[in-house]
């Protein structure tokens, strides 16, 4: 799911992506051993984002995309989440003016709306799967993520599969950094391949 985004240009997530169609960015995080025996509560050992930019018929300007994936203390696979991000001064208060995600300090920031499953079905599931924030980091190689209490994720071999996945206070604010393309390939494949008998989207 991608959104409309009326700030999109010279945003801060400009020194991260350039934003122009056709433009991707790879960004992962690897916890070792040491440092999870230093934060028993954290359960995610990994996380990798995909972030891509692509023309949407009847938009002007290219929107942005924002795949990515987790694994945790115990799991085998990988969950993953789809969605699509804006960026706005106010994009971190509700309706009723309370803050979107707590972890996260400032009003202004880019808000990634997800979806309960990636778009890879002949039918459109317009179930949400939840939010979260993202910001760049203290430099051009640094992506903060910011995470809400939970969030509908998918594992790769069940996509029609909408998982809750809760998230502690040590499984909220994570740093990456830049990686190469092909690291953040399995998120791509993920959450763009078309199911069997499903047409392809992106064409």
């Amino acid at each position: 799911m991608l959104l409309a985004a009326e700030a999109q240009a010279a945003s801060p997530l400009d020194d991260l992506i350039e934003p122009k169609a056709g433009a991707s960015a790879c960004f992962t995080r690897a916890y070792d051993a040491a440092h999870l025996r230093q934060h028993p509560a954290q359960k995610i050992t990994f996380i990798a984002a995909w972030m891509h930019y692509e023309n949407v018929p009847e938009v002007e300007t290219p929107m942005l995309g924002f795949s990515f994936a987790l694994k945790r203390r115990g799991d085998a696979d990988a969950l993953f989440s789809q969605g699509g991000c804006y960026w706005d001064r106010r994009a971190n208060r509700d309706t009723s003016n309370r803050r979107l995600i707590s972890a996260f300090p400032r009003d202004e920031a880019a808000v990634c709306s997800q979806s309960a499953r990636p778009d890879v079905f002949e039918k459109v599931s317009a179930e949400e799967g939840g939010a979260l924030i993202i910001d760049r980091g203290k430099d051009k190689n640094t992506l903060m993520i910011y995470l809400d209490d939970s969030l509908l994720m998918v594992k790769r071999a069940g996509r029609d599969n909408s998982l809750n996945i809760e998230f502690g206070a040590d499984d909220r604010v994570f740093m990456l950094r830049r990686a190469n393309a092909k690291d953040c390939a399995f998120i791509e494949e993920a959450v763009t391949a078309p199911e069997l008998g499903a047409r392809d989207r992106r064409r």
